[in-house]
């Protein structure tokens, strides 16, 4: 049985578990993990391990740390970054260790790696300081949410840590079966942006470097940890030096978790998918304290910033509502469907408009989601001319062929208990080509082949109108080679607009705008606004009994 936080959880984001469930079906989930998942393993936190380095014998560098805090000198306080705190400590660390090694600069290559590999050395030991083998395994294991998302880890093709430990390659190793220790480690860790994997799943990617806990293990050879890495990073990201990662960010729904977004190379990645990708939708949890007062204004600023900028979700939750979601995304579809049968998690939203208003490209940009093409069967040629020009045979053709489409759509929805979908296309289309007079008769043969006979329902769903203007269509339609008269164009929108005025829809101007662009405001739609289905069957019942004339 599903516990109050999962309840709750389903109640509050019902999209984001429709997603994320149908996403980690796909194999098309990533995790994405930040420095707030070590807060409960006891892991310094980043401002923490730089003063655990300044004060390392080695590198005696307190009293320079505490000039650029507020009480660290009489003189005017010079405020730095804590990277550009990190670069000055590595700074001064190198030139003690030449003087204290008596070396002259320049200095060959070997010795400036053993300076580097002394200094992540350090950097090893404050961030593994407080941890030993038993310890480690017992918080590891005792983790408020981090071993409910394993099988996930264990199942999705790759997984993105920004911190420097091996958290997640012990959970991995420690999680293996019998017959698995005898085979394999459970896990594959990289770090180059350009890495081939060996391994479907269960691998874990370190864009800014790692450091297992037995360092002769594996360390990075370099750690983004200071200004001139943070920077070499961002102008590798620029150059394609992180292409795989950004490739990753494209094709994949991505959950971000104990992140805060101060990565400049991730928001810049996040904001290059959210520009070129703008259908495809990434999840950010924002951490709140159990209890604690929340300011639903402040919250929903952030909501609306993170989505118009990276395309970013944001689901505000404590620990066990993170646990929750987890539970949620992995929860096999019979006890999801048993658990949640009477509130079930599925959107279901019809793009509408004229011949040429881009409703086919605008559902290529939702890749991420369930989306239904125009057609199941290969198209019909004679679908590209208009009406007028078909005979009597053709025409009656046609109808038989887009019946039967929009039979196979409604089943293949039907099939679904969750999910988002969109579909190209809705079932009263068709009574929008044609003359006046069949549009009766035609909507009676098609409601009896959409729904057999009347043994079934035509899926309700949300309609979004793509409104396109004759000159807008005329060009489109022009790039597919179709070539229709401006009264035909003309006439054709006239008819959506009375076939549909009774329904409930979300309308779309795109006019002037760019496929990106409409993509962004279909995306905010089906994401931000209340979900409002409209009984299209309902609709349909009405004109083929003729108690509705669309005049």
């Amino acid at each position: 049985m599903p516990s109050n936080p999962e309840k709750k959880l389903l109640n509050e984001a019902p999209k984001a578990i429709a997603h994320l469930r149908a996403q980690y079906r796909r194999k098309r989930l990533g995790l994405i993990f930040g420095a707030g998942i070590g807060h409960d393993l006891d892991f310094p936190s980043w401002p923490n391990l730089v003063a655990r380095m300044a004060t390392h014998a080695q590198v005696d560098a307190k009293s320079m740390v505490d000039r650029f805090k507020t009480t660290g000198s009489p003189a005017e306080k010079i405020t730095e970054s804590l990277s550009s705190v990190t670069q000055i400590l590595f700074n001064h660390f190198r030139e003690l260790h030449i003087a204290n090694h008596g070396l002259s600069t320049p200095l060959p290559f070997v010795e400036e790696r053993k300076i580097m590999t002394q200094w992540l050395r350090i950097l090893h030991h404050e961030l593994y300081r407080d941890h030993n083998n038993i310890t480690r395994r017992k918080k590891i294991k005792n983790h408020p949410y981090l071993n409910s998302f394993l099988d996930i880890i264990r199942s999705t093709p790759i997984t993105v840590n920004y911190n420097f430990d091996d958290t997640l390659e012990q959970m991995l190793l420690q999680s293996r079966s019998s017959g698995e220790k005898d085979t394999t480690r459970g896990y594959e860790a990289a770090d180059r942006p350009n890495a081939q994997f060996q391994r479907n799943t269960g691998v874990i990617y370190h864009p800014n470097g790692f450091l297992f806990s037995t360092f002769e293990d594996g360390a990075s050879a370099e750690l983004v940890f200071s200004d001139d890495s943070f920077q070499d990073q961002l102008v590798s990201a620029a150059t394609g030096k992180y292409l795989h990662l950004s490739n990753h960010l494209f094709r994949s729904t991505c959950l971000l978790i104990g992140l805060s977004l101060d990565d400049a190379t991730l928001k810049s990645m996040l904001r290059q998918n959210a520009v070129s990708n703008p259908g495809n939708i990434h999840y950010i949890v924002q951490f709140t304290s159990k209890g604690a007062l929340r300011d639903q204004e402040a919250e929903d600023a952030v909501f609306k910033a993170n989505f118009e900028s990276y395309r970013l979700y944001t689901i505000f939750l404590d620990q066990g509502g993170i646990n929750a979601l987890s539970n949620l995304i992995k929860m096999e579809d019979s006890n999801f469907k048993l658990a949640f049968s009477q509130t079930p998690p599925k959107f279901v939203y019809y793009l509408i408009g004229s011949v040429g208003s881009g409703k086919s490209t605008t559902a290529g940009n939702f890749r991420n989601l369930i989306t239904y093409d125009e057609w199941i069967d290969e198209r019909k040629p004679a679908l590209a001319r208009p009406e007028s020009e078909l005979s009597k045979a053709q025409k009656a053709e046609l109808n038989t062929f887009v019946a039967e489409q929009f039979r196979k759509k409604n089943f293949a929805l039907s099939e679904y208990f969750d999910g988002i979908h969109i579909v190209d296309r809705a079932p009263l289309d068709p009574l929008t080509f044609g003359k006046h007079r069949e549009r009766r008769p035609k909507a009676k043969r098609l409601l009896k082949k959409i729904t057999n006979g009347e043994t079934s329902q035509i899926v309700k769903g949300h309609i979004i109108y793509l409104h396109s203007c004759v000159d807008d269509v005329k060009i489109r339609t022009s790039l597919k080679h179709k070539y229709w008269s401006e009264n035909e164009y003309r006439e054709l929108i006239e008819n959506i607009c009375v076939v549909y005025g009774n329904l409930e829809k979300s309308t779309v101007y795109t006019g002037g705008r760019d496929a990106a662009s409409v993509a962004r405001e279909v995306a905010r739609i089906i994401f931000t606004e209340c979900y409002a289905p409209a009984d299209i069957g309902a609709e349909l019942k009405l004109a083929a009994d003729g108690l509705v004339s669309y005049v």
